[in-house]
């Protein structure tokens, strides 16, 4: 898709979440919320032509949109526990839900159509827009692990743009994207046999009819697939929670 076709759509869907903002029937957050959607559209649009957040294509617009001289807003803390390392991610997972990129995604990826101008997810088909999502995150991020000598928490934002990261990065991806469109989420850790602490974390998601399945993008496996119980040591949830926090739900042992 060329750079000015980009920007013609990109100015479109900012004009129409902008418009919203003029309908009293919604409340005042989802109108503040409108607002910023399509302020973030209208702007990204007119610098880049890029919209929702796709990354350039071409080795020319990457070394622009990628470059040394581009922050990585990596944020370190020393944790001492499994229920801090997860409240963090938790709290990027939190802020993620509000950006408008995020915001955006979640919609422009939810109301893609066929080629008959169909919804290629049906309105309503709660385990069609959790798959969906779920490929999204699949398809645009690799799993890379964290430097040698550090833990590199990203933002939902950073990770979308850097197309990489490890599974702490992607349960806060795709849980923002998930929670921005009304999905319940729960952060889920194994320790697996081999390992002598938690070595691994994935989310689960509550879908009406189906209950809470899990969803892990890190593996090239389809929605629904965890880890194999005869591998698992023991095996935990934890809430998400606005205000901070990652309190236990369960924890089940092998």
């Amino acid at each position: 898709m060329s750079s000015n076709l980009d920007k013609v759509i990109g100015l479109a869907l900012g004009a129409a979440f902008s418009a919203r903002v003029l309908d009293d029937r919604k409340a005042a957050w989802a109108r503040i919320a409108y607002g910023a959607v399509g302020y973030d559209l209208i702007s990204s649009a007119l610098k880049t032509g890029e919209a929702f957040g796709r990354a350039p294509v071409g080795p020319q617009k990457m070394k622009a949109s990628v470059s040394a001289k581009t922050p990585l807003n990596f944020e370190e803390r020393r944790v001492k526990s499994i229920e801090q390392r997860v409240a963090f991610v938790h709290e990027q997972m939190v802020k993620g839900t509000r950006d408008p990129v995020i915001y955006a995604l979640a919609r422009e990826v939810l109301s893609r159509q066929d080629a008959n101008g169909n919804w290629k997810v049906r309105e309503k088909d709660n385990w069609g827009e959790v798959q969906a999502l779920f490929w999204e995150v699949r398809k645009r991020v690799r799993y890379t692990w964290d430097p040698t000598d550090f833990d590199a928490f990203a933002t939902p934002r950073k990770t979308l743009a850097l197309k990489a990261g490890d599974c702490d990065d992607q349960v806060a991806l795709l849980g923002a994207l998930l929670r921005s469109v009304g999905y319940k989420v729960r952060s889920r850790i194994v320790q697996t046999k081999g390992e002598t602490n938690w070595n691994h974390i994935y989310l689960a998601v509550e879908v009406p009819g189906k209950g809470w399945t899990p969803l892990d993008t890190t593996v090239a496996q389809p929605p629904g697939w965890e880890v194999p119980k005869e591998f698992v040591i023991r095996k935990q949830d934890f809430a998400v929670q606005e205000a901070g926090g990652a309190p236990k739900v369960k924890e089940t042992a092998r």
